[in-house]
């Protein structure tokens, strides 16, 4: 019977650049360089759910509102306990995204040191234009990718669950005292350097789920 078994050996995918690898570099000179692990997360007006003391037998009750509402923010956090970069806005996509960007960038210009930024897979990192954002700042920000379905690899995305456990347990009274205290949770997070961006837009504050358009309520009506 003939073997049909292939005795070809199967090419090895090329190594990419790891987090470790260069938080050692980074590590080795701290003046120079930062390494970054960046991502993203939604807060809710609604309360965040968690668990809670209750007596036994009473199901607790959570206040809501009647229509939820909801931010993204943006963060990173810098492995050796530098600082971090928050930005908070009103829609997870690539304009977004190059708005932190931005913030970073004002970073780099302050500190002049090289920054290496940890980024998942997400849509609003691997579109066109947030592709080009980053074409443009390649000469100081090293983008390294992380594998797929690895939040866990990911340092930031253990400080979202302490932020929504320390600002978002409650439900606020308005939607100013919603940001200001998501603000105020960022800023507890910690961190020698905190660059913090409120980012949120008035049309937002106003109570619109959309920007306003500046046409009159109402269907248009025909000549």
């Amino acid at each position: 019977i003939p073997c049909t078994i292939s005795k070809t050996k199967a090419r090895r995918q090329p190594l990419q650049p790891t987090s470790r690898r260069w938080g050692g570099k980074v590590a080795a000179a701290p003046t120079r360089a930062e390494l970054h692990y960046q991502d993203e997360t939604h807060l809710e007006t609604n309360p965040y759910l968690q668990r809670l003391w209750h007596r036994r037998g009473i199901q607790p009750t959570i206040p809501a509102v009647g229509t939820n509402r909801r931010l993204t923010c943006f963060g990173s956090v810098a492995s050796n306990g530098e600082g971090r970069v928050e930005v908070l806005c009103a829609h997870q996509d690539s304009a977004a995204f190059a708005v932190y960007l931005q913030a970073l960038e004002r970073r780099h210009t302050e500190l002049d040191r090289e920054i290496y930024l940890v980024l998942d897979n997400g849509p609003c990192h691997r579109s066109k234009a947030s592709q080009a954002e980053l074409a443009v700042r390649k000469n100081w920000l090293h983008v390294l990718w992380l594998p797929k379905y690895c939040p866990q690899l990911n340092l930031k995305e253990r400080e979202w669950r302490l932020l929504k456990q320390d600002c978002r347990s409650h439900l606020a009274r308005d939607l100013r005292t919603f940001v200001d205290e998501i603000l105020a949770g960022l800023q507890r997070l910690g961190g020698q350097r905190q660059d913090i961006l409120d980012a949120v837009p008035d049309w937002f504050l106003a109570g619109h789920r959309k920007p306003p358009t500046g046409r009159p309520p109402g269907r248009p009506h025909g000549t």
